[in-house]
């Protein structure tokens, strides 16, 4: 059995209302970055968490209070979600960060199947400037 935990944009859950949804479903199917992990081997989602959220003078100790909710429960792989990855600037200090605490364990740049980023950027602006577009309008091809 694998345990794992998954870290996702803390812009995505709260300014868009951003439920996983697609994540978990590919974790579910061993799909995207999922699909290291064996089918016969069961999956154990420990917990999903917001990230910290866009770093200030203290975001070393922001994130790392974050990862520990997570990793204190044995996780053995934490995986940072396609949106931060995919929009966050400060993707790499956040890893490097994270490795650095939690060497013990292993850190995945991602959650579901990748889509075409740049289409996806535009996705997410268009929905921060049209008031109630949510993260389900993006999955639902709504914008």
């Amino acid at each position: 059995m694998a345990r794992i935990g998954i870290i996702n944009c803390s812009n995505m859950a709260r300014e868009l209302d951003c439920a996983a949804v697609v994540c978990l479903g590919d974790m579910r199917k061993r799909k995207g970055f999922f699909d290291v992990y064996s089918k016969e081997d069961p999956l154990e989602l420990i917990g999903i968490i917001a990230c910290a959220g866009c770093p200030t003078a203290i975001f070393p100790e922001k994130i790392l209070r974050k990862v520990d909710a997570i990793a204190r429960f044995r996780v053995e792989a934490i995986h940072l979600s396609y949106c931060m990855v995919s929009l966050c600037p400060f993707i790499h200090k956040y890893a490097e960060v994270i490795s650095t605490a939690y060497p013990g364990i292993k850190l995945v740049m991602g959650t579901h199947t990748p889509h075409d980023t740049d289409k996806f950027r535009n996705s997410v602006k268009q929905c921060l400037s049209v008031c109630g577009k949510k993260s389900a309008d993006i999955i639902q091809g709504n914008v």
